[in-house]
């Protein structure tokens, strides 16, 4: 009974009916939206950066001091010794284990000079070559961007941007020339041909880095069994600090030749995102916050009007019989029918805006890609935080109801049906 009068009461008055759902609605749509957008924002971090800059790693301790982190004089002399006693170890928790020698390049376009009009010299590009295994797990990011060719196919080849392809005149299955400076101070150049274009979301990334195969890196630099640093992949990134503890000692003669070595685990690595990470998050809770604020009052502004406007009417239920318990129950029922329609209809407007903006993404600018991360951020649903926001949705609603149904509740049929709506 009291369910059908609260159905008939908010169809009767459609249009107040309407203004309240559409509140809840959109509150509830906004709320979904922002939370996404934070969650895509870190679901990047941690599916994406982490992985690929590995969940722990090896290196020089000088290496975090040095003003060119680059600097040949950093590799780790016995970093194939250290990889085997590692693997050696046959720790579950380890699923990947490998050398990265990173170094200083000048990519130099392959043409002959009396063929460049003239007198124009070869057009050139300096950049951060990483040697790396052909079947690396560590360069996921660029093997899922892969526009042209493929990823050091048989440990071949050179792997480059679109963008740097471009700007040093290179094409894919064309050469280009790898000039580098060895180990000894003596320059050192390689003709490699273009295997693989890629098309990262980071125009810094694919303006600055380029992947050959760690062999061949080696045989430049006259680095043989050298490598800048060691990166782990885990099975769960929370293992991290166990198994740099285990690993410590491991390194303390591990890089041969007198060298200190540095363990760090990928919150190390990345403190300066987490620090960013952290001031996002607070920044878009603060927003979520006073939008939350904003529209608990338009909710509960409506609400109370909606039932204000009706008390005659609510005065005639109570002179036919029915009792302010009643009279109570009916105006939560309504409100708590309203409020759940409203999520329900913020739930479908938030699902459908995630879903359009996740196809492009949303433009967060060049700051994201100097931390590593993507400039377009695609934002992501959670179906806890959807139930949250449904769950709170109908909570506001269902409060700003509950104050006006106390205030018509305790007000006699005389006072109701005297009240000029």
């Amino acid at each position: 009974m009291i369910l059908r009068l609260a159905l008939l009461s908010a169809i009767k008055h459609w249009r107040r009916s309407l203004v309240v759902a559409g509140a809840v609605a959109v509150a509830c749509a906004v709320m979904i939206a922002i939370g996404s957008l934070l969650n895509g924002i870190t679901g990047s971090f941690y599916d994406s950066v982490i992985p690929n800059s590995g969940h722990v790693r090896i290196e020089d301790a000088r290496t975090a001091d040095s003003l060119n982190p680059l600097d040949l004089e950093l590799l780790l002399p016995n970093a194939a010794g250290l990889v085997a006693k590692i693997e050696a170890l046959g720790d579950r928790r380890i699923v990947d284990v490998e050398p990265i020698l990173g170094f200083g390049a000048l990519l130099v376009e392959d043409r002959d000079v009396t063929t460049l009009q003239g007198g124009q010299d070869p057009r050139n590009l300096a950049m951060r070559g990483m040697g790396v295994s052909p079947d690396t797990r560590f360069a996921d990011n660029v093997r899922f961007a892969m526009k042209e060719g493929s990823f050091l196919p048989g440990g071949r080849g050179i792997a480059l941007s679109e963008r740097a392809a471009r700007l040093v005149g290179a094409k894919l299955g064309t050469g280009l020339l790898v000039l580098v400076q060895d180990r000894n101070g003596e320059p050192w150049y390689e003709r490699l041909v273009v295997t693989g274009l890629f098309a990262t979301e980071s125009a810094d990334f694919d303006e600055s880095t380029f992947y050959i195969a760690e062999e061949t890196a080696a045989s430049m630099l006259d680095a043989a069994g050298m490598a800048r640093e060691v990166r782990l992949l885990l099975a769960d990134r929370n293992d991290a600090e166990a198994v740099a503890r285990e690993l410590a000692p491991l390194t303390g003669g591990g890089g041969g030749g007198g060298t200190t070595l540095r363990i760090q685990t990928w919150q190390t690595i990345n403190a300066s995102i987490f620090a960013i990470l952290l001031f996002v998050k607070i920044l878009l809770g603060i927003i979520m916050a006073l939008f939350a604020i904003v529209s608990g009052t338009i909710i509960a502004n409506s609400s109370l009007m909606s039932v204000m406007e009706r008390i005659r009417e609510y005065g005639t239920m109570r002179a036919i019989g029915l009792r302010a318990r009643s009279l109570e129950r009916l105006i939560l029922l309504e409100g708590l029918m309203l409020g759940a329609l409203g999520a329900a209809l913020g739930v479908g407007i938030g699902f459908i805006v995630i879903a359009y903006l996740s196809r492009g993404g949303i433009d967060l600018g060049g700051i994201m890609e100097s931390l590593g991360l993507s400039r377009y951020n695609r934002p992501r649903g959670d179906f806890w935080w959807f139930a949250f926001c449904t769950l709170a949705s109908v909570v506001v609603s269902l409060a700003a109801t509950a104050k006006a149904a106390r205030s018509v509740g305790s007000m006699g049929v005389a006072e109701s049906l005297a009240t000029s709506s």
